[in-house]
C-alpha cells in the first residue's frame, strides 16, 4: 500500500497510508495536521488517479515536490515534498505495509520505531507538573473526563470520551473518538493508527508516554529503563528535562518573548539556541550578549548600536545587537545584571520593535525575537527595587524553568560518557568504571553539567594507561568542605513595599530556612511562631526542600532536641 513516510529535523516520525483522498495542512479539519505555521491550513491534497497518486496544491503559493513548485503533480517513486520545517517521502509500496492500519478511505497515522517489546507496556501520564503510572492490563483502555473510562484525566481541554487504545495481537492502536481538541502523536494530528514503545500521546495538556514495564530488577519508577533523549544538543532521560524539551516544541513557533530561569551551568544558552533553530526564525541570525559580561558604560552601545562621533572613541558608526538580530533571535543572558537605568529603554525596544542608537536622532524599527536568561531570582530582584515590574512581564511571557543537575542524577553517567567521548583523541575508545561513575553520581554538581564537562576534561589528564578511566582520574571539590557564605552574600532582607502580610510572612520562614539549613526547630526559635505554625505553612506553601541540601532525605519534622 502506498504511503507517506513524514520527517522532521531528519528525523522519521510517521508514515500515512494513503487512501483515496488525504489532506495535508496546519487545520484540524486535515487527515495529516502538521502544526507547522509555514504550512497553509490546506496545503495539498494527494489524491488517487487511474495513473497513481497526485499532489494538488491547495496554499496557492505552490508545494515543492522533488525541489520544484507545482500545482499538479504525479508523485513518482522517492519523490521528497516540502512543507514547512516537515519534510515527506512518497512510497509507491512500502516493504512493511502493515494491514491492520489500512482502512476503507480512511488515513491512519503509524508512528516508527522497533518491533514491540515482549515486556508488556504501561502509560507514563503527566499534567499540570505531576506523574503518574498506568498499567495497560485491559485490551481496550478508554481515555476521557468521564467517570465510565478506564483511565480517567482530570485535565479540562480532554473530552469526556477523548481516545480509545485497543490491543491486537500485541499492538497498541489509537483511536480518536471524536474529541474537541483532538489526539497527537509526535505533534501530528491523527484519528486512527498504531503507537509503539516510545510514543508521545497529547491530549489537551495532558501526556501519555507508551513505555515499558521496568526489568524486575529496575527500580520501580523506571529511571533506569528509561532511554535517554536527544534533543538540540541536550542529552536526558530525566522527566522534568524532557517536560523543557516539550515546552521548547510547543513554544518555538510562536514569537513570544521567553525567559529561561535555572543555576550557571545547567544549560540556557543551548535552549535558546534550541528555540532559535525551531522557529521560523531559523534563517536569521542567533545573537547572544551576556549582560553581566559588559562594562555598564557600554552595554547600551552594545544593545542599541551608537553613531560615529556619539562619545569619545566612536570613530566609526556601529550597529547594536538588536539591529544585528534583525529578523533572527536576540538572547540577553543573565538579564539580571542589566542596569536599572537602561531597563526602561529595552522596555520600549520590546513594545514598540524600535532602538535609537547612542548618538541618533531617529530610532530603527527591527523585528527579533527576545529570548532573555538568568540566575537570579527575578521575583526577589522586582521587590528590592533592582528589576522593573513591567519589563519582568514583558520578558516572561513563558518562563522555562530548567532543574539543576543533582535533582537529574540520573543524566550524570550518560552525560559523563559523552562529553568523555566528545573530548578524547580521536580512535581512542575510553570508558569510566562503574567505581568512578558512582562518585560522579554522588556529588553534588554546584556547577551543573558546565562542572562536569569540565571535570571530564581534567579525568583525561589524570587517566592510567588503560582504556578505563578509574576512581583516581575523578577529581571533584568536595562541597562538605566549602566555607559557608558570607552575610554579604546571603539574601537576608524583605522589601515588604507593595507585599501583603501574608507573603510577608512567606519571606520570613523562606529566609529563615536558608540561614538555618532547613531546621524546623531552629526556625520556631528564630522567629518566635509556634511549631504547629511553622510546619502548616512549610507545607501550604511547598518549602519542604528550602534550605535543605539535596543529599539530605526531606522529612516532615526535625527530631526533638
Amino acid at each position: 500500500m502506498s504511503e507517506l513516510a513524514f520527517f522532521r529535523h531528519g528525523e522519521e516520525l510517521l508514515r500515512v497510508p494513503l487512501g483515496d483522498r488525504t489532506e495535508i495542512g496546519r487545520g484540524g479539519t486535515c487527515d495529516v495536521v502538521l502544526p507547522d505555521p509555514a504550512v497553509s491550513r490546506v496545503q495539498a491534497v494527494v489524491e488517487r488517479r487511474e495513473d497513481g497518486f497526485h499532489l494538488i496544491d491547495r496554499s496557492g503559493h505552490g508545494t515543492r515536490v522533488a525541489g520544484e513548485e507545482v500545482s499538479d503533480a504525479l508523485l513518482r517513486e522517492g519523490a521528497d515534498l516540502a512543507l514547512g520545517g516537515w519534510r515527506a517521502v512518497f512510497r509507491a509500496s512500502p516493504p512493511d505495509a502493515d494491514a491492520d492500519t489500512r482502512g476503507s478511505g480512511e488515513t491512519g497515522v503509524r508512528t516508527l520505531g522497533e518491533k514491540p517489546p515482549l515486556r508488556p507496556l504501561r502509560l507514563r501520564v503527566r499534567w499540570s507538573g505531576q506523574e503518574r503510572i498506568a498499567p495497560l492490563s485491559l485490551d481496550t483502555l478508554l481515555i476521557g473526563k468521564d467517570p465510565t473510562c478506564d483511565l480517567l484525566l482530570e485535565d479540562p481541554f480532554v473530552s469526556a470520551r477523548h481516545a480509545r487504545l485497543d490491543r491486537y495481537g500485541g499492538r497498541w492502536y489509537l483511536t480518536d473518538l471524536g474529541s474537541t481538541n483532538g489526539t497527537l502523536v509526535a505533534g501530528a494530528r491523527i484519528s486512527h493508527g498504531e503507537v509503539l514503545a516510545g510514543s508521545t500521546i497529547s491530549l489537551g495538556d495532558t501526556e501519555l508516554d507508551l513505555e515499558p514495564e521496568p526489568e524486575a530488577d529496575v527500580p520501580a519508577d523506571g529511571a533506569k529503563s528509561a532511554q535517554p533523549k536527544r534533543f538540540e544538543g541536550m542529552l536526558s532521560r530525566d522527566a522534568g528535562m524532557r517536560q523543557v524539551f516539550e515546552l521548547v516544541e510547543r513554544v518555538a513557533s510562536a514569537d513570544v518573548a521567553v525567559t529561561i530561569l535555572g543555576e550557571t551551568g545547567t544549560g540556557k544558552e543551548l535552549v535558546a539556541r534550541a528555540l532559535h533553530s525551531r522557529s521560523g526564525r531559523r534563517q536569521g541570525a542567533f545573537i547572544p550578549v551576556n549582560c553581566s559580561a559588559i562594562a555598564e558604560s557600554l552595554i547600551e552601545s552594545e544593545l542599541f548600536g551608537h553613531e560615529r562621533g556619539a562619545f569619545s572613541g566612536a570613530d566609526r558608526l556601529r550597529k547594536g545587537a538588536f539591529e544585528e538580530a534583525d529578523g533572527g533571535t536576540l538572547f540577553l543572558d543573565e538579564i539580571g545584571e542589566l542596569p536599572v537605568d537602561l531597563q526602561p529603554k529595552l522596555l520600549r525596544a520590546l513594545e514598540l520593535g524600535e532602538v535609537k542608537r547612542v548618538g541618533a536622532t531617529r530610532p530603527i524599527h527591527v523585528s527579533a525575537r527576545i529570548v532573555a536568561a538568568t540566575h537570579r531570582d527575578l521575583r526577589a530582584q522586582v521587590r528590592a527595587g533592582k528589576f522593573r515590574e513591567d519589563l519582568f512581564y514583558r520578558l516572561s511571557v513563558v518562563p522555562i524553568h530548567l532543574p539543576p543537575l543533582r535533582s537529574r542524577r540520573g543524566d550524570v553517567r550518560q552525560l559523563a560518557q559523552l562529553f568523555l567521548e566528545q573530548a578524547a583523541p580521536r580512535g581512542l575508545d575510553l570508558r569510566w568504571s562503574d567505581e568512578a561513575l558512582s562518585r560522579l553520581e554522588e556529588y553534588d554538581w554546584p556547577g551543573n553539567v558546565r562542572q562536569l564537562r569540565n571535570v571530564v576534561q581534567r579525568a583525561l589528564l589524570f587517566r592510567g594507561e588503560g582504556r578505563i578511566l578509574g576512581l583516581e582520574a575523578v577529581l571533584l571539590d568536595d562541597p562538605r568542605d566549602e566555607a559557608p557564605p558570607r552575610a554579604a552574600e546571603v539574601d537576608d532582607v524583605i522589601f515588604t513595599r507593595g507585599l501583603t502580610m501574608e507573603e510577608i510572612e512567606r519571606e520570613a520562614i523562606r529566609l529563615s530556612l536558608r540561614r538555618n539549613a532547613g531546621k524546623r526547630s531552629a526556625v520556631v526559635r528564630e522567629l518566635q511562631i509556634a511549631k504547629s505554625t511553622v510546619m502548616k505553612r512549610i507545607n501550604q506553601w511547598g518549602m519542604q526542600s528550602e534550605g535543605r541540601s539535596s543529599a539530605e532525605p526531606p522529612e516532615d519534622d526535625d527530631p526533638e532536641e
